[in-house]
């Protein structure tokens, strides 16, 4: 008996093929079945986007097979041919994870070959918060080009179209110590009389504080805004702000303002570390983040708790009056 097109190619129309008794589905077909399982859990795009980047990589690399037949081995040597960080390859390896999860569940594969592979353990990069002189400078440098001179001409700076926008991402970023993510998801019907609405991670949604100078910095963005359905931040182009577009757009602040490795998260991390310089409490903390555990945050605590260690070596009268 022929096996169906499902075995063969994959399938163009919207109809799902039939499968014979016996026989196991495509890695492909498996793939766009799980993509369309994750849609109607409603999602974040940008994690529906990041299963369908990384699982769509994997089968061009490996190849299109009975997803039953591939074998550890073949996993295996494809995480370790990865040229990349241990966190991305961690992410990949729990973006397979999840597929082979719903595949099992689905009858398509017998066994969970990702559990038997160990999964990659990330490294912990330093924290580095920005200092309050480099996000001066990272302010100051959002409405003007960086200074250049033309022969016999004197030094002179470009007012940038964006000022106005920039400013508003960086101080909503360090207010809040949202993810890039959930800044570009933001519609103008987020906006709140008493914080933003963010949708985060796994589709928990969470309502976010701001301050009076922050609104009033979206306000200058958003003007007369209309339509609440619109995404707040735009391109230039007028297109929805992506992660990778934020990042250039931070670098570029970084780069006239002479900060280095200016980046979207940086800023997350300087929120949670002066907010709990400032007294803030790790739960409140850890319920603005949208954090599902404190791991995260007891990382913020220690780095805290090391600033207050060092003012009490600096400031105790014990220490200062030689006692």
């Amino acid at each position: 008996m022929a096996k169906s097109n499902l075995y063969q190619t994959k399938t163009t129309t919207n109809i799902i093929p039939v499968m014979e008794v016996g026989n196991m589905p495509l890695l492909s077909y498996c793939i766009d079945e799980f993509l369309e399982f994750k849609r109607a859990q409603r999602l974040s795009r940008w994690t529906l986007l990041d299963y369908e980047t990384v699982l769509r990589r994997f089968n061009r690399e490996i190849g299109d097979f009975d997803i039953d037949h591939i074998e550890r081995k073949t996993i295996a040597h494809y995480l370790a041919s990865l040229d990349l960080s241990k966190k991305r390859v961690k992410n990949i390896y729990t973006a397979l994870s999840s597929l082979w999860t719903w595949a099992v569940e689905m009858g398509y594969c017998t066994v969970h070959i990702i559990r038997q592979i160990k999964p990659p353990k990330p490294e912990k990069r330093p924290i580095l918060p920005f200092t309050r002189d480099q996000i001066m400078n990272m302010l100051a440098s959002t409405d003007a080009s960086k200074e250049y001179t033309r022969p016999g001409k004197r030094a002179c700076r470009n007012r940038l179209k964006t000022g106005v926008r920039d400013r508003a991402i960086i101080l909503l970023l360090l207010d809040t110590g949202i993810r890039a993510s959930e800044l570009c998801g933001i519609k103008v019907k987020d906006i709140k009389p008493h914080g933003i609405y963010i949708h985060g991670k796994g589709s928990k949604d969470r309502l976010v504080p701001i301050s009076e100078t922050t609104r009033s910095a979206l306000c200058d963005y958003i003007g007369e805004q209309k339509d609440i359905e619109k995404y707040v931040f735009k391109t230039e182009q007028g297109n929805v702000l992506s992660r990778d577009a934020l990042r250039l757009i931070i670098r570029r602040i970084g780069d006239r303002a002479g900060v280095n490795d200016a980046h979207p998260h940086r800023f997350r991390h300087t929120f949670a570390i002066n907010f709990l310089r400032n007294g803030g409490d790790v739960f409140t903390l850890q319920a603005i983040l949208g954090h599902e555990t404190l791991d995260m945050v007891r990382r913020y605590l220690a780095i805290a708790q090391t600033d207050i260690n060092g003012v009490h070596q600096r400031a105790s009268p014990v220490k200062v009056w030689g006692l």
